[in-house]
């Protein structure tokens, strides 16, 4: 298993970032971040704060924009690339949404590679007790419009009681797998540097297609040493 490649279906995000640690952990060779920037936004921010993020982790990051209409199409294109780069499965997040393991299953098959889904039918809690312990810290980059109070929050291991208890009283999923809010990880344990944000914005956007969403507007960032 350690001599094969693996990619990463990278949102930038605690859940995709989880299971690249399990991953690795398990001794799997991890060589590349799939990231798509749907109409050239990663959840409604900046894009660059992802290829940060990977400069970060020391993983190359494969980004490619898209739309909607587009995605599956690019996604078929370019993990054929990936595949002729040596990869031979894919690694994805999920936690019980059936309808996105149906769509991982399908690609496997279609595409010819494996999967591997670590956090499928995990406890919730569980997993975000074990994102904070081991070390790694996100923050709310994008929230619906019941999630707004979220946005700008931080998740890690001096924050994640209340930040349960808030979402489990607006009766809102704590891992936001139903799409409720998305995050960005800063900082943990496979990071080599730390991601400071140093200008940010919350901003209110309407979506055509969603609605009302919320975002943090990331203007400025370092990389920052760890101690």
């Amino acid at each position: 298993m350690k001599d094969k490649v693996w990619f990463v279906s990278w949102s930038g995000g605690k859940d995709s970032c989880l299971a690249l640690y399990k991953a690795l952990k398990e001794g799997k060779k991890v060589n590349f971040l799939l990231n798509f920037a749907v109409d050239g936004k990663a959840h409604g921010i900046n894009r660059e704060i992802i290829k940060t993020q990977a400069d970060a982790i020391g993983i190359k990051l494969i980004q490619k924009i898209t739309t909607w209409e587009n995605y599956e199409k690019d996604f078929n294109k370019e993990v054929k690339k990936l595949k002729k780069k040596g990869a031979i499965g894919i690694i994805a997040g999920d936690i019980d949404l059936e309808e996105h393991l149906k769509w991982i299953k399908r690609k496997s098959i279609e595409l010819g590679i494996d999967y591997y889904e670590p956090l499928w039918k995990r406890k919730r809690e569980e997993i975000l007790n074990e994102f904070v312990s081991v070390g790694f810290e996100s923050i709310v980059v994008y929230c619906i419009e019941k999630a707004k109070f979220l946005i700008g929050k931080f998740i890690n291991k001096f924050t994640l009681e209340e930040f349960i208890k808030y979402t489990k009283e607006k009766e809102i999923d704590f891992c936001g797998e139903n799409g409720e809010f998305h995050t960005l990880v800063i900082d943990g344990p496979i990071f080599n540097k730390k991601i400071e944000i140093i200008e940010s914005e919350k901003k209110e956007i309407n979506d055509v297609k969603y609605g009302r969403k919320f975002i943090l507007d990331i203007k400025k960032w370092k990389l920052k040493r760890k101690n």
